[in-house]
């Protein structure tokens, strides 16, 4: 379904992901409420777009940073394998401190990104992806991030 179909994404579609993204707990009442909907009519929409998936769910987000986890790093991965190659994606996010793997073009294969509670756990962690592929790793001082917002 594309992002026109079924209508979802009218004014009134906009409206309910914007509160949603404002609020993820929101009640279906008070989030009819503000987009002019009754209860009823606000939970379909918002069924109709978790269905489609327009709405991919719903989630705490969490800092690595305060949960324990200080080190982010990025690594290029190039592997011999043809990209993208599922067994291998697979095999990258098993690593539970890979928080991201981003199939790409050009010289490499993936973007991987890795938290760590400490350098000596993020080589750990390398030496694990170094089974995979060829790594060039960068760490990361700081970063500017954001979501998409309707």
């Amino acid at each position: 379904m594309t992002i026109k179909d079924g209508n979802l994404l009218d004014d009134t579609g906009l409206a309910i992901l914007r509160e949603l993204q404002a609020s993820g707990r929101i009640s279906f009442r008070e989030l009819g409420k503000k987009v002019g909907l009754s209860a009823p009519a606000a939970i379909e929409r918002v069924r109709r777009m978790e269905s489609v998936g327009i709405i991919m769910g719903y989630g705490a987000r969490i800092d690595p940073e305060k949960a324990g986890f200080p080190i982010r790093a990025m690594s290029a991965m190039s592997t011999d394998f043809k990209n993208p190659d599922p067994y291998l994606a697979d095999k990258i996010t098993a690593i539970p401190e890979v928080i991201r793997c981003l199939s790409i073009t050009g010289q490499d294969d993936y973007y991987v990104e890795i938290v760590a509670r400490s350098i000596k756990d993020l080589e750990r962690i390398l030496g694990e992806l170094t089974r995979i592929g060829k790594l060039c790793t960068s760490i990361v001082l700081s970063s500017i991030e954001k979501d998409l917002k309707i």
